[in-house]
């Protein structure tokens, strides 16, 4: 599988949305996970096509803001059990079976303050829900390492509350996936104007077993609306079967 974790900075416009799914089946997506779609509950356009005709979405209530999805590709052969949402458009949980193994796919949208304490909660409810392989993708909308995933080396967030958020992942046993193929290298998918500030904000992880199935993980360029972040291939093998 080629999985995906895209801040796309709202999809209301029909050309946005057109190129976006031209762009994922070019790349052969077979999961895209979304953030900042910007739709409204009730009024929220499509977002399927032939190649990716399964497509889960949580809106916001009452303003365009927020909003994630989860898009699957036909071959993938998904199995729906359950699924998983809040209030605010904020995350989206989706649990299904892919070739006889049950699989949990999540990805949240972080607010930009008090980011600790809304990770806390949202994977406290993810550990409830999952089952099998968990694979998450989202925009924190914080570096979870400074020293390494930020241009300056600092955040504007606390040390003690970065190390609540990494601890929170950490009771998941939920890994970074580009740093761990990458350990000592420095790549971004954020730039602050006002801290005039490049950082790694947005990240896919994946729990520490699953770290044999990895078989690539790339930060790739942006798009003219939409944040690119990783483009990993997550292999459904046994380890030490080769690729």
């Amino acid at each position: 599988m080629s999985i995906m974790t895209l801040n796309c900075r709202g999809l209301n416009i029909p050309e946005c949305r057109s190129h976006l799914l031209r762009v994922l089946r070019r790349k052969r997506v077979s999961i895209a996970m979304l953030q900042e779609t910007h739709f409204k509950e009730g009024a929220a356009p499509k977002l399927r096509s032939t190649y990716h005709p399964i497509g889960y979405c949580n809106n916001h209530p009452e303003a365009r803001r927020a909003g994630v999805a989860i898009l699957m590709a036909a071959d993938l052969g998904f199995q729906e059990l359950d699924k998983m949402t809040d209030e605010q458009g904020r995350f989206l949980f989706i649990k299904g079976v892919i070739a006889e193994r049950v699989y949990t796919f999540a990805t949240i949208y972080v607010p930009n303050s008090k980011q600790a304490q809304f990770l806390r909660g949202t994977l406290k409810k993810l550990h409830n829900f999952s089952e099998g392989a968990l694979i998450l993708g989202g925009d924190f909308n914080a570096p979870l390492d400074p020293l390494m995933d930020s241009s300056t080396g600092h955040s504007s967030l606390s040390q003690a509350h970065i190390r609540s958020i990494r601890k929170s992942l950490g009771e998941l046993t939920l890994v970074d996936c580009w740093r761990a193929i990458h350990p000592t290298n420095k790549d971004y998918t954020h730039y602050s104007a006002v801290h005039n500030r490049y950082s790694r904000i947005d990240y896919l992880m994946i729990r520490q077993e699953g770290l044999s199935r990895i078989r690539s993980t790339a930060i790739e360029p942006a798009t003219a609306r939409s944040r690119w972040t990783w483009n990993p291939r997550y292999l459904n093998r046994q380890p030490g079967h080769g690729d």
